[in-house]
């Protein structure tokens, strides 16, 4: 089951989500529009619902409150943790078995029991959070190992530039060689990226992220582009934390000549030498 709800984020399925629930920093719940202003406020606790295929499951949402003084530097969060019954984490290590049975095993381990794993290159598996119409209940969209790969072969046959510009969604309908399901969940990434293409341009005011100015403002428009960090086509990631916004020309540039993208000074770093540093990246600053 898709839903056509309002994204929050895209993150690689972790130990927690398997077990306990899922961590979201309040700036970018904000970021997205927090369609329930009372979860904003800190230390409030609510009973909610996530949907996760056509089923409903319980859950806490707590706002929490941290000690400023002793953890100053701490991110405001909102957390998410499952009922007791346990038929969400149940549900989701069934689903996302090939991570589940992977992180098992490495936990074992006593040199990984108390630190983050990540999982293994050969598997790939995500999950989506979204808000939906109702306030009080999100959705969970899973993305296995399995689909990934179903779509993994038609993205790398289209190049990254043509995907990127692409708006009309009749272009990956076009492929006679794809099957419904491929062409609808790459209908449906797409319809994903426009999303969070449309709140990152409104964020920065449709500035280029460069150089912090409007291009073509001085015409009544605005030109900006959206560009994927790691390539969508390989990657399949179209998360705020890999998404900027940025001017035509130095999104060719960027395309032609593959810089390595430097996330601790927020720079491109091209093969000979030449650095372009983002003037504007708070989005990027924040921790999922």
């Amino acid at each position: 089951m898709d839903y056509e709800g309002k994204f929050i984020l895209q993150k690689e399925v972790n130990w927690s989500l398997l077990n306990r629930g899922l961590n979201i920093p309040i700036s970018l719940w904000k970021l997205f529009g927090a369609w329930n202003p009372e979860i904003l406020i800190q230390g409030v606790t609510k009973r909610i619902q996530i949907m996760v295929g056509g089923e409903m499951y319980n859950a806490i949402l707590t706002n929490q409150n941290f000690n400023r003084v002793k953890y100053p530097d701490h991110s405001d969060m909102i957390q998410i943790r499952y009922d007791s019954n346990k038929a969400l984490k149940n549900r989701l290590q069934t689903i996302f078995h090939r991570s589940y049975e992977h992180l098992y095993v490495q936990r074992q381990l006593p040199e990984n029991r108390h630190k983050p794993l990540p999982l293994s290159d050969k598997i790939h598996e995500s999950f989506r959070f979204y808000f939906t119409d109702n306030p009080d209940v999100f959705y969970l969209e899973c993305n296995t190992d399995e689909e990934y790969n179903q779509v993994a072969d038609k993205l790398r046959g289209i190049p990254e530039e043509v995907y990127e510009a692409t708006n009309d969604e009749t272009f990956f309908m076009q492929d006679k060689t794809a099957s419904i399901e491929e062409k609808e969940r790459l209908v449906k990434y797409r319809k994903i990226d426009r999303s969070i293409i449309k709140t990152l341009k409104e964020h920065y005011d449709y500035r280029d992220e460069i150089t912090g100015e409007k291009i073509g403002s001085e015409y009544g428009d605005s030109v900006v582009e959206a560009h994927h960090i790691d390539y969508f086509t390989v990657s399949q990631n179209n998360d705020t934390t890999n998404i900027i916004i940025i001017s035509p020309n130095y999104h060719r540039i960027i395309h032609k000549n593959n810089p390595i993208f430097n996330r601790k000074k927020y720079q491109f770093e091209f093969p000979n030498g030449e650095v372009l540093q983002l003037k504007l990246y708070d989005h990027l600053q924040i921790k999922i």
